[in-house]
């Protein structure tokens, strides 16, 4: 309950809880701008159970030719990238909250009951189930045979993708107030890198779970337990052994991944997540804003400000573009540029929250509702 109220307060309220009048910032509203580009939808499918009512975001994964699905009831899907063709349907009979990574011929989400289940990719038929210490409300890390979660109480499980049998658990102490949320842990090389609600990311061995670097990328501040939230619930990004990270309250830190040596960073607050291309790293702030910063220096390129609360989930790169949605089920097309509106489309009426995927020419788009479209940009 403390971490739902301390998401209900920190995320949604402009001012502090408690003491004094609240303000809610209203969603930006939308500006007209001639569009550079358009959008044409390839395809649409039912991914599921709408998850609207939900605290929980239950991300598609796309694995080679093919996207994977879960809704909040249980069911697990495979769709043809290229067609939106339902290739199999499972059923884990759990309420799931943690989903969907694909990986090492698995398909992997996470039960409420705080079990993991693992799949085939070929058919759906289930292969090993494994328990957490709690409930996990992001999508496992699968990479050279070992599967990852991190459940809310903080903890890092490794698991054998063969059997599902347990390698390690990385446990450390965790603030008594947080979001309602944990960051996605990321496989790079032999090591796992992740987030924390004390505002510190860590890297940990993947075989055998030795912590090998722990860092701050932010200091708790502040007279009460809400402005002292600084989770670290954004995944980090890697790009060329530079590890970006950013916190709620905090700062986004670049750092060499194999050190931990900070080498920039920059005061910002955020929660949604990140993307990079070559030369920028991506992010939405907490208030709705979305940043570029100079990957090597950490200076700003570009902020565009007319999405100001409309509650954006994590930016995509894709084909030159940053893409993010809304709370009302558009999604935006940004120069990557200068940040400039490019293209417009709507996806439903329901929040996209969870963060776009980028496939050949194609982005896969899924909201809240269970619709999961596949667009296209394509010239005026």
């Amino acid at each position: 309950m403390k971490q739902l109220i301390a998401a209900l307060c920190a995320l949604v309220l402009l001012s502090a809880c408690g003491g004094g009048k609240s303000v809610r910032e209203e969603p930006a509203e939308l500006q007209e701008f001639a569009a550079e580009r358009r959008v044409k939808e390839i395809w649409t499918a039912d991914s599921g159970a709408s998850a609207a009512k939900l605290a929980v975001t239950l991300s598609p994964a796309l694995d080679g030719d093919v996207i994977y699905t879960s809704d909040p009831k249980g069911r697990v899907r495979a769709f043809a990238a290229d067609s939106g063709r339902r290739l199999w349907q499972a059923r884990v009979k759990q309420l799931v909250t943690g989903a969907t990574a694909a990986g090492d011929g698995l398909v992997v989400v996470a039960t409420k009951k705080g079990e993991v289940i693992a799949l085939d990719r070929a058919d759906g038929h289930r292969l090993w189930a494994s328990g957490l210490s709690s409930q996990a409300l992001v999508p496992a890390a699968i990479g050279a045979g070992v599967v990852v979660v991190q459940s809310v109480d903080g903890k890092l499980t490794a698991l054998s993708a063969a059997d599902g049998k347990r390698l390690w658990r990385y446990e450390r102490t965790e603030p008594p107030l947080s979001l309602h949320g944990t960051a996605r842990p990321v496989i790079v090389a032999d090591a796992v890198l992740s987030g924390f609600a004390s505002g510190k990311v860590a890297a940990v061995h993947l075989r055998s779970g030795k912590l090998l670097w722990e860092l701050p990328v932010a200091q708790p501040q502040g007279r009460n337990e809400i402005e002292r939230l600084v989770d670290v619930d954004v995944s980090p990004v890697v790009v060329r052994n530079v590890l970006y990270a950013a916190s709620y309250q905090g700062k986004i830190i670049a750092l060499d991944a194999q050190s931990g040596r900070i080498l920039w960073s920059r005061d910002v607050s955020t929660f949604s997540g990140m993307d990079a291309d070559a030369s920028n790293i991506y992010l939405t702030d907490d208030r709705g804003n979305v940043m570029a910063f100079d990957q090597r220096t950490g200076a700003s390129v570009w902020k565009q400000e007319q999405l100001r609360a409309r509650q954006l989930n994590a930016p995509r790169y894709v084909d030159g573009l940053v893409a993010v949605g809304d709370l009302e089920g558009y999604v935006h097309w940004l120069s990557s540029d200068d940040g400039r509106f490019v293209a417009r489309h709507r996806v439903g009426s329901k929040a996209v929250r969870s963060q776009a995927l980028a496939g050949r020419d194609m982005l896969y788009v899924s909201n809240q509702a269970g619709n999961l479209a596949a667009l296209r940009l394509e010239k005026n």
